[in-house]
């Protein structure tokens, strides 16, 4: 039985005995450290990603802001959309193990994970991320992840000091492109 074979089993083998939810969070602070989400990945059987480029896509369906109209609704979606969509370079040392940064999308920063759930490809993470002046974020990101794609539901809940909170509901792909170019 080749590698491969053995490897694609396995994780059949995870899928279909998994149901069970546990959490990474084994010291309980709030927060999935490195070690603790390297320690989930190893036990729940996860499949790196491949290094190098990748293009990631939100798009979002829903919107909860409190005093505005559909146009200006829609208006936040496409730009918060467009914002976080891009591309980034997932380096060989990053594949095994992808930070929450990786997930964060574009503009945002000091990301880290407060959920990290996986059995198989499927995941289940919550991610709080600075945004700079704009505030905070919160995302919740549901789905499935393999080693050249990823589809997640998305909840997002933006706090903007101008605004207020803004809740979206959505998706996030993301697809391998091939090797980095440094535009990234």
């Amino acid at each position: 039985m080749t590698m491969k074979a053995v490897s694609l089993s396995a994780m059949v083998l995870l899928i279909t005995v998994s149901g069970c939810s546990d959490s990474a969070d084994t010291n309980g602070d709030g927060s999935v450290s490195r070690q603790e989400r390297a320690e989930e990945m190893r036990r729940d059987g996860y499949l790196a990603m491949q290094p190098g480029r990748w293009r990631m896509n939100f798009a979002f369906t829903e919107i909860d802001v409190p005093r505005l109209g559909d146009e200006e609704k829609a208006s936040i979606k496409a730009q918060l959309a467009k914002g976080a969509s891009g591309l980034s370079c997932l380096s060989e040392a990053d594949a095994a193990k992808p930070g929450p940064d990786f997930f964060g999308g574009e503009g945002a920063e000091d990301c880290s994970y407060t959920h990290f759930d996986i059995a198989g490809n499927r995941v289940d993470m919550a991610l709080s991320c600075g945004m700079g002046d704009l505030g905070k974020a919160k995302m919740k990101l549901d789905g499935t992840l393999g080693d050249a794609d990823f589809n997640f539901d998305t909840d997002l809940e933006v706090q903007v000091p101008m605004a207020g909170k803004i809740k979206l509901k959505g998706s996030m792909t993301g697809t391998h492109e091939g090797e980095c170019r440094g535009d990234e």
